[in-house]
């Protein structure tokens, strides 16, 4: 498949798995950067809203389709840096971790 064949089918998928009142966050180069604390205010925020699915996606190995960032109803950079999948879940992972301890005021986070 060519690239674009490629994020398209990939696209397809997501979409197809994704509910009606999901809110979709995507990782992308392009998306907007948040500190630690701005994380905690957006994920109080989806609380506050009552989101009922925060899904946190990443891109494939050739970025996202046009579809999924129309579907998205936030896009999020981690960096301008560019990183490998396995570094990248496990980024993801800690900052929503570290966000979490903020809400709660828990002493993993130092500001």
């Amino acid at each position: 498949m060519s690239e674009a064949e490629l994020k398209k089918a990939e696209a397809s998928l997501v979409v197809n798995a994704l509910e009606k009142d999901d809110f979709l966050v995507v990782l992308d180069e392009n998306g907007k950067m948040l500190s630690s604390v701005q994380l905690a205010g957006f994920l109080q925020q989806r609380a506050n809203e009552s989101s009922k699915n925060l899904i946190f996606l990443i891109g494939g190995a050739y970025g996202l389709d046009p579809a999924i960032l129309k579907r998205a109803n936030h896009s999020w950079s981690l960096s301008a840096l560019t990183f490998p999948h396995q570094l990248v879940r496990l980024i993801l992972s800690e900052q929503v971790y570290r966000a979490c301890t903020i809400l709660r005021n828990e002493k993993y986070h130092h500001n």
